[in-house]
């Protein structure tokens, strides 16, 4: 694979500053970067490094100052060099056919081309699109439907009745329409429990361990183009939006809306029944406990602005010499009541 700095700054959308007809043939980090590769510096801490590196070409924003190497110039670097990494790797061929250790339900669709590997199950009524990789140990409930170009990861559960989108990625150990707890509708027979479904749509990424609980009557559903890390727990009927990242250790709760582009951080709580705006950015480690608008950034236990996060934090910093002055305060003003008692008594 070959490109032109031209033809790379036409696919990251970026401007070029010097020889756009120069040949790239790899990536590789600033440090590491010799003739012929591209690399970036999103950073500014990394700056130094820029009039060193043997790079061909660097990815920058807008505000780095000219020099004598050649820039494509863009405002997301970092996401400028994520695109150039794709088109630059090379993907080993996915493994494609059925393998006679694989069980197969009654009135299953397989679409062209897919690979299905030793100890998957794929109950009655699936469907797996085009191209799609179950990966062994994959176990698919009755009436699941997978969509084409999917990847599925050993030991991944996609339960009954879950609908996953196209493009799909499903890391290892995922279970997807995990039961919720259970609130059971009580009848003359008995306790019967209704069961609602999980929507993935396109796009999607699903790290590892992750479990998404099944609505209990209607839809838990994952919008097009979420990223989800490993270690995260989703709530039976909440809507996670589109383009939206969840880092690890992440919980939402049950019943929760939460908007388009809205990032939140590892560790993050957010209460059953929150709803969190498009665009908002949730810190590490905040409690989420009411609605939260459109573009703010929140943190703290209990979360509030960022702003105002950071002088509690800060005023909790200064605590041990708080409390030692407020005692020693009063043993002064205990001492001065003291005195004023004695010459009161004197008079």
């Amino acid at each position: 694979m070959q490109k032109t700095i031209g033809e790379i700054a036409e696919i990251v959308g970026g401007v070029v500053e010097g020889d756009d007809a120069a040949v790239i043939t790899g990536v590789a980090g600033i440090k590491e970067a010799g003739p012929g590769d591209i690399t970036f510096l999103a950073n500014p801490k990394y700056l130094p490094l820029l009039p060193s590196t043997r790079a061909s070409a660097i990815i920058v924003d807008e505000s780095v100052a000219r020099c004598d190497k050649n820039l494509i110039r863009t405002q997301h670097p970092y996401l400028a060099f994520t695109q150039v990494l794709r088109l630059f790797a090379v993907q080993a061929p996915l493994p494609r056919g059925i393998h006679p250790a694989a069980e197969i339900g009654h009135d299953v669709f397989l679409g062209e081309d897919v690979g299905v590997h030793a100890g998957v199950v794929i109950g009655d009524g699936c469907r797996v699109g085009e191209r799609s990789v179950l990966y062994p140990g994959v176990c698919v409930g009755n009436g699941a439907e997978i969509g084409a170009d999917c990847i599925i990861y050993p030991r991944v559960v996609v339960s009954r009745n879950v609908l996953v989108g196209n493009k799909v990625i499903i890391h290892s150990g995922a279970v997807i329409g995990g039961q919720p707890c259970p609130e059971p509708m009580l009848h003359d027979e008995g306790c019967e429990t209704v069961e609602g479904t999980v929507i993935v749509e396109d796009d999607v990424e699903i790290g590892a361990n992750v479990t998404i609980n099944r609505s209990r009557a209607g839809t838990t559903v994952i919008g097009f183009g979420t990223k989800i890390d490993n270690l995260v727990h989703i709530g039976a009927d909440a809507a996670v939006g589109c383009n939206c990242i969840i880092v690890s250790h992440v919980s939402v709760g049950s019943g929760c809306r939460i908007g388009n582009g809205v990032t939140i951080a590892g560790q993050a709580g957010i209460l059953d029944g929150v709803a969190v705006g498009d665009g908002t950015v949730i810190a590490a480690r905040s409690g989420v406990e009411e609605d939260v608008g459109a573009n703010r950034i929140i943190s703290g236990l209990p979360a509030s602005s960022h702003e105002r996060w950071l002088r509690i934090y800060a005023s909790m910093k200064r605590l041990p010499t708080m409390v030692r002055d407020i005692r020693d305060f009063k043993k002064r003003l205990d001492k001065m009541e003291n005195m004023k008692d004695a010459e009161a008594e004197d008079d």
